[in-house]
């Protein structure tokens, strides 16, 4: 069983990450330190750790490693005897929606230090008047926020060899930068994925020819993420009304543009590297760490 169980969330604002500790009464610690056990078991029992190639798709029983990974700044700098000096959760209700995900603390029975790392999202956060629960009989509600785990590991993180293990790129990218392992597309691929049945694109030649390494990499992200082959060009347009990118639909059909300015923008909104700041409201890029050019 994992030992000395502590839990943090992990929540990004403004391009920048924090560390935040999650309070728990002891027998809740207890309870989680052994669902987390059975979590971290059937991450590893008889898993293949593989290299990082972002074009393979993993089987179940694969799990991609990428060797002296390092984390960001704020979750390298702690350690599990020292989380109590972290600012409280509790007290930040207001970055509940900011959290991209959880990290436990733990040590193993033979002394080796582990991060293990569950995915979180809004739909995690229980909000008062949202949620029902059944006591004596009747509904009642929550009377203050709260937050549901998953039920399965993203990935761990062995600080013995700084291994970081994990099986699904998209989830994981989400808490943990990975995007600079990415490989680039080529020339070729590039052509291949503008000519995806739900884009028609204004100057092909143009954008495969003269893309940069970002949008290389972008162009490689978008064709693993499936997003193009798991919505519509309608579904896509809907959500984009909120993060002020021009998305054009015609005849169903995405127009990707051939400026260099607009295709940026577009590439940035498909592969979800775009937020809105919680409290402002302005539009941050996930990985220039600075504000938005709109």
């Amino acid at each position: 069983m994992l030992h000395d169980f502590q839990l943090a969330a992990i929540a990004v604002e403004r391009q920048q990450t924090r560390l935040l500790r999650i309070p728990l009464h002891q027998d809740l610690q207890n309870r989680l330190a052994e669902q987390w056990t059975e979590q971290y078991r059937a991450f590893i029992a008889d898993a293949e750790e593989i290299e990082f190639n972002p074009g393979y798709q993993p089987e179940a029983h694969e799990r991609f490693c990428i060797d002296n990974y390092e984390l960001p700044d704020c979750i390298a700098n702690e350690n599990r005897l020292a989380l109590d000096s972290l600012d409280s959760l509790t007290r930040n209700d207001d970055r509940l929606d900011l959290i991209k995900g959880v990290v436990a603390f733990v040590c193993t029975n033979e002394g080796e230090e582990l991060l293990l790392f569950q995915n979180f999202n809004r739909s995690h956060v229980i909000h008062p008047g949202c949620f029902l629960f059944s006591q004596n009989n009747t509904y009642v509600t929550a009377e203050s926020p709260g937050l549901t785990l998953d039920k399965k590991l993203a990935c761990i993180y062995r600080q013995a060899d700084q291994a970081l293990v994990f099986q699904n790129f998209r989830v994981t990218n989400t808490f943990l930068p990975l995007a600079e392992f990415y490989q680039e597309a080529s020339e070729q691929e590039i052509r291949e994925i503008l000519d995806h049945d739900l884009l028609v694109v204004e100057d092909t030649d143009a954008l495969a020819e003269n893309s940069n390494q970002w949008f290389r990499k972008r162009f490689a992200m978008l064709r693993d993420s499936e997003i193009l082959d798991n919505y519509t060009a309608e579904q896509i347009y809907n959500h984009s009304v909120s993060f002020e990118v021009e998305v054009v639909v015609e005849d169903e059909k995405i127009v990707f543009p051939s400026d260099k300015r607009e295709a940026k923008h577009l590439l940035q909104f498909l592969n979800e590297e775009i937020f809105r700041g919680a409290i402002t409201e302005r539009l941050y890029e996930t990985n220039s760490k600075r504000e938005a050019d709109r």
